[in-house]
């Protein structure tokens, strides 16, 4: 059973919608009373699953079809995969743990036979450390509908000029434990990777995203801060100004300080950082990488 551990990503979106409000015109999730943009953990673990799916590893809650062409819902599949496979109800459960990492790492609700598990690596919801503006746009897209012909229709969608993220992950052995369910070291990098490299390369037209920072604390026992906010990001200019990451400062000096209090409990940290960022005060012995 490998160790606790926590992760703290600075991340950044320019000129994109983080993560729409379905039910608020798809504009970006924002707080009224602050300003500052949100993003669903659901946001991230997709980011998350999209690039597992592309390096072919097996994931449950994916865009799947029948042979009809129909949308399965992830019983659906659940259940396909129990008829494949001659499974037992009881055997579901096991089953779903060793062949899909999602699972594994993030848990699921199994209807039938009715059994939750609770995935023992969770993520919070995000928030950008500033107020950030929301511009709605528009455009004309011309296209040829036929040989001499053109027709044009109008485009329209909210976007966020530049947010500056962080988002909080927390690894606990103890569920796992409690479930039985064996996290290996292969899967907690392949969360890392895919947390790293998912926001990099699922690109779209709403969607433009740069990971700048990942802070992992690897504990000895479970004494979990609950929360990592030890990073520090300061700017001169005024919060809706900001439109790069090469406008701030990133400062771990209170991580250093939180290593020292915990200096029994923390194991080894780990900071892997994108080259285009301003970063003081990292921990002494921290192991460096870059993203």
């Amino acid at each position: 059973m490998v160790n606790s551990r926590e992760f703290l990503m600075v991340w950044d979106s320019t000129m994109a919608n983080p993560n729409g409000d379905m039910l608020n015109d798809n504009k970006p999730r924002q707080d009224e009373s602050t300003g500052q943009l949100e993003v669903s953990d659901v946001r991230i673990k997709r980011f998350i699953r999209d690039e597992w799916i592309s390096n072919g590893k097996n994931v449950l809650v994916q865009t799947k079809t029948d042979k009809n062409g129909k949308v399965m819902t992830c019983q659906g599949i659940v259940k396909e995969r129990a008829s494949e496979n001659n499974l037992k109800d009881e055997e579901i459960p096991n089953y779903l743990l060793e062949n899909y990492i999602d699972v594994r790492l993030f848990g699921a609700v199994i209807t039938k036979p009715k059994y939750d598990i609770t995935g023992p690596l969770q993520i919070a919801w995000s928030k950008s450390v500033h107020e950030a503006d929301v511009k709605f746009m528009q455009g004309n897209a011309a296209y040829a509908s036929g040989e001499g012909k053109e027709q044009a229709s109008i485009w329209s969608k909210f976007i966020s000029p530049y947010a500056l993220f962080k988002t909080y992950a927390v690894y606990n052995d103890k569920v796992a434990e409690k479930q039985g369910i064996n996290v290996s070291d292969d899967d907690l990098n392949d969360f890392k990777d895919a947390l790293i490299n998912g926001l990099k390369n699922y690109r779209s037209t709403s969607k433009n995203q740069m990971p700048r920072l990942l802070v992992e604390v690897i504990y000895n026992n479970n004494k979990l801060d609950g929360e990592l906010n030890y990073i520090d990001i300061t700017y001169e200019n005024q919060d809706l100004e900001l439109r790069d990451i090469s406008q701030v400062v990133i400062n771990l000096g209170k991580l250093c300080e939180y290593a020292l209090e915990k200096s029994e409990s923390i194991e080894k940290i780990i900071i892997y950082k994108h080259k285009n960022v301003n970063l003081i005060n990292v921990p002494e012995n921290a192991e460096e990488n870059l993203i």
